[in-house]
């Protein structure tokens, strides 16, 4: 617990990769974290499965010609659950320049696959963008994902462009700032 009895968040981190990561760093080297906004190439993979909250089924081959945002998320973590405010501003800012904020719901434990339970908390966080539940995990097999939370750009090509592994603005890392910009700057290309 920190000062004043705040919790620190730590970005994600795969567990199976925490040991070969710390094997990998020699004692005594600094650690200064990278920025997580890193460029993706290559083709999104389509989104598969159901069901959709808030939403009819989506497909990103529909949406040819306009930019999206997917992000990973689960409703039992709590950095996923740190950048809801952010992708409300996003859903209220953009979607009049048809910027489409997609949530995949990706359990990571038994009660997060369960329908109801990701409706309830649909409901209660109130979320208003669409939500494809993954209770089977076929879009984060098919993302080749490993973290809660994980945002992508993907522009109006299909293409993805950038990516956001953890909280946008985890110790003031800029990223919601960041990643307005690159979605912007997506708008902004022909």
């Amino acid at each position: 617990m920190g000062p004043g009895g705040d919790f620190s968040v730590v970005p994600p981190v795969p567990r199976r990769r925490l040991l070969s990561l710390a094997a990998a760093i020699p004692l005594g080297t600094p650690l200064a974290p990278a920025s997580p906004l890193r460029r993706q190439t290559g083709k999104a993979p389509e989104l598969e499965g159901g069901p959709w909250l808030n939403s009819v089924p989506l497909t990103l081959d529909a949406r040819q010609g306009l930019v999206t945002v997917v992000h990973f998320w689960t409703y039992g973590c709590y950095n996923c659950k740190n950048n809801l405010d952010v992708y409300a501003r996003w859903h209220d800012s953009f979607r009049d320049r048809n910027v489409a904020l997609i949530g995949i719901h990706t359990p990571e434990f038994d009660h997060e696959a369960v329908t109801a339970n990701v409706e309830r908390q649909v409901r209660l966080l109130n979320i208003a963008w669409p939500v494809l539940v993954d209770s089977r995990r076929a879009n984060w097999r098919r993302w080749r994902q490993e973290f809660w939370p994980a945002i992508y750009l993907v522009d109006r090509g299909g293409e993805l462009r950038y990516r956001w592994d953890g909280e946008l603005n985890y110790r003031n890392s800029g990223g919601e700032a960041m990643m307005a910009s690159a979605i912007a700057g997506l708008l902004s290309e022909r």
